[in-house]
């Protein structure tokens, strides 16, 4: 990955669910479920991630999601 601009429990402190779906929403991505420590906005921007290894890689294409699907917040459900 990128890598994380801060820690997870910064995150949890950091982002609302409310400001985190406008956010999702805005850019067209549905969120189905996933833990606020995961959250585009604890990673690294990847074009400053990329740009800075450009002698490093050649870049066949882009992924851009549509839909997230991740472990919900809580205890895993049996």
């Amino acid at each position: 990955g990128a890598g994380r601009v801060m820690s997870r429990s910064a995150a949890k402190q950091s982002f609302t669910w409310s400001a985190v779906k406008k956010q999702l929403a805005a850019a067209g991505v549905e969120l189905l479920s996933a833990g606020i420590d995961e959250v585009p906005g604890v990673y690294k921007d990847i074009h400053g991630v990329m740009a800075a290894q450009t002698d490093l890689v050649d870049v066949l294409g882009e992924f851009r999601p549509r839909i997230v699907k991740m472990c919900p917040e809580g205890p895993a459900e049996d």
